[in-house]
């Protein structure tokens, strides 16, 4: 019997927000209680749902991985395709894969530009053609819009240059096999990091304390100026009295000038009065 998503209950509403960002968990569940030609009518609802684009959890169903070794080992090649490989692979592969519907072309399309844009942000429209194995740009521009507008892809055609810049792709499965070099990558990330954050420490560091000896020559200057406008001002008030002190000077002297000759017309105005009273 063919599991139907409609018969899906979820138990909470905690399930459905989950779901909700990781929609390949309702074909997980059903895939419990599928058994051989159930598995691959499973199999193939989930390469032609909207918004699915990682299948290893369903590949690692003890249900689905039975498939392998079995008359229906097409259908688990196929969604093992899905999750690793590419549409050139599926090209190259087509007699141990089951037949794409449109729907699935298109998606494992989307998947093969996703698996480009990992490898490089400017992809060649002459490289994109031959890994979709499409003939005319019209149609391989408007299979990105479609990617771009369901959210697998952000970017931009560069029709001058002829190729896709990629902004955004998602994420796709991982192969076991790919865990440890991946975690290299991250060490190495991660190492880089820690290099450039000790560098920006450093550099900081260094900027602090330029910082604070412009901060103190500056204070020493401002002192210095303070010091100059205090002693320029005593010196000012000094030349003031003095300048005062010689003109009380001047003037005193210039009283005693004036007082002077004026006794002495005096003298000289007795004398010949006494001469005459001889």
């Amino acid at each position: 019997m063919t599991p139907e998503l409609s018969n899906f209950e979820t138990d909470s509403p905690a399930r459905q927000q989950y779901s909700a960002h990781n929609p390949i968990e309702q074909y997980v569940l059903l895939a419990k209680g599928a058994k051989g030609a159930a598995c691959t009518e499973l199999i193939k609802q989930v390469l032609e749902a909207p918004g699915v684009h990682v299948f290893g959890e369903l590949l690692a169903m003890p249900n689905i991985e039975e498939l392998q070794n079995g008359p229906h080992a097409n259908y688990y090649n196929t969604l093992n395709l899905f999750a690793y490989g590419t549409y050139r692979q599926y090209l190259e592969n087509q007699t141990k894969l089951i037949q794409l519907s449109p729907a699935m072309q298109k998606k494992l399309q989307h998947l093969t530009v996703v698996s480009l844009a990992i490898k490089s942000k400017c992809i060649p429209y002459n490289e994109l053609l031959d890994e979709l194995d499409i003939k005319n740009v019209r149609v391989l521009e408007d299979l990105i819009i479609e990617a771009i507008y369901a959210d697998v892809i952000h970017g931009k055609l560069d029709q001058k240059n002829k190729q896709l810049e990629v902004d955004y792709a998602i994420g796709r499965d991982i192969r076991k096999g790919d865990v440890k070099e991946i975690a290299s990558t991250l060490q190495e990330w991660s190492d880089s990091c820690e290099t450039i954050l000790l560098c920006l420490e450093t550099q900081i560091n260094r900027a602090n304390t330029e910082k604070q000896k412009r901060i103190k020559h500056k204070e020493s200057i401002d002192q210095e100026i303070a010091n100059l406008k205090k002693a320029i001002k005593t010196q000012a008030v000094e030349s003031d009295e003095a300048m005062a002190t010689d003109t009380c000077r001047d003037i005193v002297g210039g009283l005693d000038l004036r007082k002077k000759p004026a006794k002495s017309k005096s003298l000289k105005g007795s004398g010949p009065g006494k001469s005459v009273s001889k």
